[in-house]
């Protein structure tokens, strides 16, 4: 390869990368729900019967899945290690406990992007560069503090869920659609248990006999 071949393919990977950062700026500052679908890297051939723009679309979708359920489960980590509080032992077993629902489900998501040809991102540099997840605040120690930050941000998830199962559902995919709605039953029973500690009373149940 020339020098000039070189520099246009450095050039096209630098423009690649800095699209996928602003992407997942936009999705963080948004709240996270703007962009449920992710970057498509090499796309393998397979006997799967799906089209191939079918499983690019699916693979996209898990893609995105992917990487808000590992920015979840460290930010869970992060909560286990770090909580201080009254709340200590309670609120340090539950942050555990979450993460032993979601690791089972990033494999399950990531063996099905594999399963349809896609290349499943691991490393912390692409998922830092694909999640729609906002950061994880470095300042917080107070266990409802970090209840409350965990909250929002499975919140978020749970509504890219829902536009990714709908997605696969419309593109024909009904096994993606399984996978996810499986992933979507576990995030929401998770944001339950953390929004059960947040919640004191009914809204609008004040002064009702």
């Amino acid at each position: 390869m020339n020098q000039t071949q070189d520099s246009s393919s450095s050039q096209q990977s630098t423009q690649s990368i800095n699209g996928l950062q602003r992407n997942a700026t936009q999705g963080a500052s948004a709240g996270g729900q703007s962009n449920a679908t992710g970057p498509v890297g090499q796309v393998f051939p397979t006997r799967n019967y799906l089209s191939e723009s079918v499983r690019t679309a699916s693979i996209s979708a898990l893609t995105q899945c992917l990487a808000d359920l590992t920015t979840i489960n460290m930010q869970l980590k992060t909560a286990h290690w770090n909580v201080k509080g009254p709340n200590f032992y309670q609120l340090h077993e539950l942050f555990e406990d979450l993460t032993a629902v979601l690791e089972p489900a990033i494999d399950e998501v990531a063996e099905r992007i594999s399963a349809l040809g896609g290349r499943p991102p691991g490393t912390v540099h692409e998922v830092a560069q694909t999640t729609t997840v906002a950061p994880f605040p470095r300042d917080a120690f107070d266990g409802l503090a970090l209840v409350g930050a965990l909250a929002d941000r499975m919140a978020t998830l749970d509504a890219n869920l829902a536009q990714q199962i709908e997605m696969a559902d419309q593109q024909g995919d009904p096994d993606t659609a399984d996978l996810l709605n499986e992933v979507s039953r576990e995030v929401s029973k998770s944001l339950w248990f953390l929004e059960a500690h947040l919640q004191s009373a009914p809204v609008g149940a004040a002064g009702q006999q």
